[in-house]
């Protein structure tokens, strides 16, 4: 499965950080490539993600939930993927390290789509702490 890593520093405390990452419908206010994320059932969400013409969608399902250190999900259906973001305390504010791994159904396609998925899924990630990250130093 690959796996992507990304952390940031937040200079806000953990709970304001854990409580804006826990929002996850708010997510495709990100990112231009999710398109939309709406909740089907409690603690379950339809993610739909579009590349150039592709459109992806899977549900999935909240995990963990340890506020303010920990919140992770796990896919249910479509594209099988799961990931964490672990909050930490600093002295300056909140460390979240965001980790992500994924499988596509197919062995081969994924050996042909991972030098495409990764960066994009790096990239997605990226946005979403860069965007939290803004919205929290800024105070808005």
């Amino acid at each position: 499965m690959p796996e992507i890593h990304e952390t940031v520093e937040i200079k806000a405390d953990p709970e304001a950080v854990f409580d804006l990452i826990t929002r996850v419908e708010d997510f495709s206010l990100y990112t231009g490539l999710i398109k939309e994320i709406k909740p089907i059932a409690a603690a379950t969400y339809r993610w739909t993600v579009r590349v150039d013409s592709i459109t992806l969608d899977w549900d999935a399902t909240v995990a963990e939930y340890d506020r303010p250190s920990q919140f992770g999900w796990r896919s249910v259906r479509g594209i099988d993927n799961r990931g964490t973001y672990r909050l930490q305390a600093t002295a300056t504010g909140t460390k979240v390290s965001f980790s992500m791994e994924y499988r596509l159904a197919n062995p081969l396609l994924e050996k042909v789509i991972a030098p495409l998925a990764e960066p994009l899924i790096r990239k997605v990630g990226a946005e979403i702490l860069g965007a939290v990250k803004e919205r929290l130093e800024s105070g808005r």
